[in-house]
């Protein structure tokens, strides 16, 4: 699977996402998670975000939702959070 696949699958895969529809806590451990995939394939940071800009092509998201899926992405592919961490902190901040 390509890594534009990959992640676009990622933030799709759990519900399908209209305009006004925020990422979900799920959808970013699943974006960790596809990207330690690609990390481990041998892809870089750089063509893995790359990937992720093509997000906003979709039209789907906002510059925040971008902005934070490519903070889990940076995240995640150098290790700082794992995908349960994501989801972790995500949960954290939804009950604040």
């Amino acid at each position: 699977m390509s890594a534009a696949r990959l992640i676009t699958f990622a933030v799709f895969a759990l519900q399908g996402v209209s305009a006004a529809a925020a990422v979900s806590c799920e959808q970013l451990a699943d974006i960790a998670y596809a990207t330690e995939q690609l990390r481990n394939q041998g892809h870089s940071l750089t063509t893995v975000l790359a990937e992720a800009d093509k997000l906003e092509l979709s039209g789907k998201l906002t510059r925040d939702e971008l902005d934070l899926i490519k903070g889990v992405v940076d995240r995640a592919f150098k290790s700082i959070q794992s995908p349960l961490e994501v989801l972790q902190s995500c949960r954290d901040k939804l009950k604040r």
